[in-house]
């Protein structure tokens, strides 16, 4: 069985995320897990703010479009439309449940042998993909725009080696210190082959 805890001193600044389930599964023995990056919840804040405005914007078109309509209804009918409108938003703070919990499932893993990306954009849709510590070329930070300078969150690209893809997770919380955890786990990495 694969050594899959967390080294007894985490990083500065570094929460202590356990790594999916999934990830635990794939770890060779004596692989150790440094740190976990899970996404900064800023990007499903933006999702959130995006179905607010399109319900907002429902609503005022159709109270533009039939004013009076809602005075005519008889009191039958009201609650009928009443019963929908509920209906409604119980299904919108459901699929909203499932968009955060979607969301949440992305990672970044880094161990001391190799690095571990997780990323879900469906309830049925996940991709990992795997690369050794060998096959780390750079780590880059981009940081674009005012919400990404003041809320500490950007895009965080490792290269890799040939043709292989890079690693590109975006809405990385504080992406800089990040990118120099993964060079230093890099480093590490190649001293201890040595």
């Amino acid at each position: 069985m694969p050594d899959t805890t967390l080294s007894a001193n985490p990083p500065p600044g570094v929460p202590n995320n356990p790594p999916p389930p999934e990830v635990n599964k794939m770890l060779q023995p004596g692989e150790q897990v440094l740190f976990t990056v899970r996404r900064h919840p800023i990007g499903i804040i933006f999702i959130y703010l995006e179905v607010l405005a399109a319900v907002l914007t429902i609503v005022v078109i159709g109270y533009l479009a039939a004013p009076t309509l809602i005075d005519t209804l008889s009191e039958g009918a009201n609650r009928l439309l009443l019963g929908g409108v509920i209906i409604a938003i119980a299904l919108l703070v459901f699929i909203l449940l499932i968009a955060t919990y979607i969301y949440r499932l992305s990672s970044l893993v880094v161990t001391n042998r190799s690095l571990i990306q997780v990323i879900q954009s469906g309830l049925f849709v996940r991709r990992v993909s795997r690369f050794t510590m060998s096959d780390v070329e750079d780590v880059t930070a981009d940081q674009k725009g005012i919400f990404s300078t003041l809320f500490n969150y950007g895009t965080l690209t490792v290269q890799t080696a040939g043709t292989r893809d890079n690693f590109n997770f975006s809405y990385c919380p504080d992406p800089n210190n990040y990118a120099h955890l993964i060079i230093e786990a890099t480093h590490a990495a190649e001293q201890s082959d040595d």
